[in-house]
């Protein structure tokens, strides 16, 4: 090759490295690495076709006449097709050289160059697709990388908001409004099933809105338990016309159309599933499905270790036996509600409870049937109290009900609404006992009656054996 003809080819080449930056998107490249190529060459127009990631990009350059458009455009078709590079003489004088271009997704690219002074070889046409190859290459490289970075990033930010609630409800506003940078949505709700698997809770937003049908819904029938028992994803385009589950009906009146269900697995298991939802009609595909689920595989571990946490602070507070708090609990609680009576000059009441008829329960049936005894009665007392009461298990058969902002009469009158319910219910029925207990009750209200804690405490308490003794008596 005339060294002239070297400089021109070393040149081109070089236009090609130079157009594509570090940062630059191959599609932003390509018109730039085509004009410094013809300049190069002393061409005079050119093509330049490739795919970037399935997507074609075509760039054109001094095409404006209609014949040589058609003649280059061919050769471009030619190169794309599969056929090796060449240089031909064009009619008239002047030369066309092609190449095919292969890209990351395959040979489905190519370069196409005429010009009227200095043929370059062949193997000069092949040189320039091959450093085409490679600037896209690295291109792509980059793109992937900095899309990696950002999922990264995402992920870790979705990941954060999670972990800065104290459980999976507190962390949901957070959350959520991390994931609407990436996908719209109306309501989204994270699904746990508990450790049993016969049910699932749910934590909703926004305000703690429900998936259909409460905070609680069953694994066999629902979308979640679906999910969770599958291990696979659910798209709803439109619920109008594909309600599958029993949620469906109450979603659709309460105005979704369509949702996405995903996985949530953590430890090598399922553990729930994220429902996002839309009142527009086909908001989500399978496209979404596996963008979505990288980053909600992600976040799962991060949902399941909130879990665990509530889990092991409840665990703490909470009764080994029955569902209500227990007595370290109690005392922890009832010093902050003496404190809160004392700043805003309020009251608060306090009824003990033992049970009456007990012990012959675990002489006749044995403590395991006594035990589950104890257990429904702390279903019954945590079924009749308000939100905004403590019941306890303060020990082996005695209950308490810590009463905030409740005076001596309104305690009563649910002391004998207590007394009622555990009397008259019938203990043991699925194991055909049917056993029934009584129930003793002291009532203490602070300050009125008691000036301390400790005084509260032993005043409710021996009024509740006053209590058993005079009905001993009767």
């Amino acid at each position: 090759m005339p060294p002239a003809d070297l400089d021109r080819g070393l040149a081109a080449l070089l236009a090609v490295a130079e157009a594509f930056p570090a940062q630059r998107p191959a599609a932003e490249a390509l018109p730039e690495a085509l004009r410094g190529m013809l300049e190069a060459l002393g061409g005079d127009g050119g093509a330049l076709m490739v795919r970037d990631s399935g997507e074609p990009t075509l760039a054109q350059s001094g095409l404006d006449d209609e014949l040589r458009r058609e003649e280059v455009l061919d050769a471009l078709r030619l190169a794309v097709e599969g056929g090796g590079a060449r240089v031909v003489g064009r009619e008239g004088g002047g030369w066309i050289g092609a190449a095919p271009v292969a890209s990351v997704d395959g040979p489905s690219g190519g370069l196409a160059l005429t010009g009227s002074i200095g043929v370059p070889m062949a193997a000069l046409m092949q040189a320039l697709a091959r450093q085409l190859e490679l600037a896209l290459e690295a291109a792509h490289r980059f793109t992937e990388l900095r899309g990696a970075a950002s999922r990264i990033n995402l992920a870790n930010r979705l990941t954060a908001a999670i972990t800065s609630g104290a459980d999976p409800r507190s962390a949901m506003p957070g959350f959520a409004r991390e994931l609407h940078g990436i996908v719209e949505f109306d309501r989204l709700a994270c699904a746990f099933v508990n450790d049993a698997g016969d049910y699932i809770e749910t934590f909703g937003h926004p305000d703690d809105a429900t998936w259909g049908i409460g905070t609680v819904i069953p694994v066999v029938g629902s979308g979640p338990g679906s999910v969770v028992l599958d291990d696979r994803a659910i798209v709803t385009p439109d619920l109008l016309q594909q309600p599958r589950f029993i949620e469906d009906m109450r979603l659709l009146e309460e105005g979704l159309r369509s949702y996405i269900l995903l996985p949530l697995n953590a430890r090598g298991r399922t553990v729930g599933a994220l429902a996002i939802g839309s009142t527009n009609t086909g908001a989500y595909s399978e496209e979404d499905v596996g963008r979505l689920q990288p980053l909600v595989d992600h976040v799962a571990l991060a949902f399941d270790n909130v879990r665990l946490l509530q889990k092991s602070r409840e665990l703490s507070i909470t009764d080994e036996l029955t569902p209500l708090y227990n007595a370290r609990f109690f005392h922890q609680i009832l010093d902050r509600e003496i404190k809160l009576v004392d700043r805003y000059k309020s009251i608060l009441s306090v009824i003990f409870i033992d049970l009456d008829r007990f012990k012959p329960v675990n002489d006749k049936w044995g403590h395991l049937r006594g035990s589950r005894v104890l257990r429904e009665v702390g279903f019954l007392l945590r079924s009749a109290v308000r939100e905004t009461d403590y019941p306890v298990r303060y020990g082996g058969d005695e209950f308490c009900v810590i009463l905030p902002q409740t005076d001596g009469e309104a305690a009563r009158a649910l002391a004998d609404k207590l007394r009622a319910m555990i009397e008259e219910h019938v203990y043991l029925q699925e194991e055909g006992i049917n056993v029934r207990v009584g129930a003793s009750l002291g009532i203490a209200s602070y300050p009125a009656e008691a000036k301390t804690k400790e005084m509260l405490i032993r005043l409710a308490d021996e009024r509740m054996y006053l209590d058993k003794g005079e009905r001993h008596t009767r």
